[in-house]
């Protein structure tokens, strides 16, 4: 079942809504020109109302100022403000890897690009996740590669370019969730539906009882403060019948606006992966996948290794290359050691992630439908070593981090 965020907050109709999603997900996605047509004229609509209301809010506001207008100007300035295309933003936590300080790198990822046919990222960036992503990120829509250096450290040479082709890949387009006006409406609409989380409501309903009762206790004596604060206990249970109907009424335009967008963002990605097999080779963008797809598994064993070798005194704590080293045998490992279960372990997790509201197919997916494909891009271990080398700080943090965590 979807979590409260990525759902309408109808049981009865979130229930039917995970069903629906688990049953489409194995389906192949066609394509389909009306189904495009649709996304696009839906994500104008969207956006066309965004400014509109904005606009007409400005103009309530400054009509004749000040006049009763003001405050339903300002209701409506605050919603369009909501409701303006959200483009996204990469975390403040990312470490862009700069060309100079990283060639290596930075040289795998353009000739990866090169024999994809796709123009290079114009950021590269590191972080401490067990992951990988691409996209484009601000108002200026920069290309960005995303690699988590966990990921990066458990991955063979052939697997690292496996990994720069699977996110590149989905810069080839056809993929409305990456497009700048179906895009961003997408980002638009799920930031409504948090906006208007009822989760969210809760929260603030525990802390305003808490609040009364310490105050309460600190001072009976305050009776008209006591009363101030029941009228607004009040105006709160007046407003969340409100919320929860905002909260659905976009929830359900979400929903039917990924019921457009779904198929085709679904067929881009399957897409994708199918041209970076087509480049790294298919064995390597499986592997890649079931690393991902296993890696709870992986950190776990990492961890394991890490505080062993620390334990033995056999690496010392100044090295942590060392220990990084023998990384990818171990993934290699678990990735092994599960290959007989993976058709289970895939159908679980199509279970598990499956969702009306996204916008890429869970992992098992991918791996379930991709093609047999030879490489044709041949990996560089010396390459692959060079940004080990240049990795190397990040690596120190990560083998601190799991000994101690």
């Amino acid at each position: 079942m979807t979590d409260s965020v990525d759902g309408i907050g109808w049981r009865w109709l979130d229930v039917r809504l995970h069903r629906r999603a688990g049953r489409q997900v194995r389906a192949e996605p066609a394509p389909s020109r009306l189904r495009r047509a649709a996304t696009v004229a839906v994500a104008a609509v969207v956006q066309a109302g965004a400014f509109a209301t904005l606009l007409c809010g400005a103009w309530l506001c400054t009509v004749r100022f000040p006049s009763v207008a003001l405050l339903p100007g300002a209701v409506l300035v605050l919603f369009g403000v909501l409701t303006l295309p959200r483009p996204a933003t990469l975390p403040r936590d990312a470490v862009t890897a700069r060309r100079a300080d990283m060639p290596a790198l930075h040289a795998l990822v353009d000739r990866v690009a090169a024999a994809l046919g796709v123009p290079r990222p114009h950021l590269v960036v590191l972080d401490d996740r067990f992951a990988a992503d691409s996209g484009f990120a601000g108002f200026l829509r920069r290309r960005y590669l995303r690699i988590g250096a966990p990921l990066w450290a458990v991955l063979d040479p052939a697997q690292r370019t496996a990994l720069v082709a699977l996110e590149l890949a989905r810069f080839g387009g056809g993929d409305p969730s990456r497009a700048a006006l179906t895009g961003t409406v997408e980002r638009t609409l799920a930031t409504m539906v948090a906006v208007f989380e009822p989760a969210a409501d809760k929260l603030l309903h525990a802390g305003r009882e808490d609040d009364v009762t310490k105050m309460m206790a600190a001072n009976p004596t305050r009776i008209g403060q006591q009363h101030a604060q029941s009228y607004t206990n009040l105006a709160g249970d007046l407003v969340r019948p409100f919320v929860a109907l905002m909260h659905g009424v976009f929830g359900l335009v979400r929903l039917g606006y990924l019921t457009l967008l779904q198929p085709e963002a679904f067929r881009a990605v399957l897409a994708a992966d199918a041209r970076a097999a087509g480049v790294a080779g298919a064995p390597e963008v499986r592997s890649v996948l079931a690393t991902r797809l296993l890696a709870e598994s992986v950190v776990t064993v990492l961890r394991r290794d890490a505080r062993a070798g620390d334990r033995s005194g056999a690496v010392r704590r100044d090295e942590p290359e060392v220990v990084v080293a023998g990384w990818p045998a171990l993934a290699a490992g678990v990735v092994a050691k599960n290959a007989p279960s993976m058709p289970a372990l895939c159908d679980a997790d199509v279970a598990r992630a499956v969702s009306p509201f996204a916008v890429t197919p869970p992992l098992g997916r991918r791996i379930e439908v991709l093609a047999e494909a030879p490489a044709t891009v041949a990996a560089d271990p010396d390459e692959s070593a060079a940004t080990d080398v240049e990795l190397r700080p990040m690596y120190r943090r990560l083998v601190r981090d799991l000994r101690n965590g």
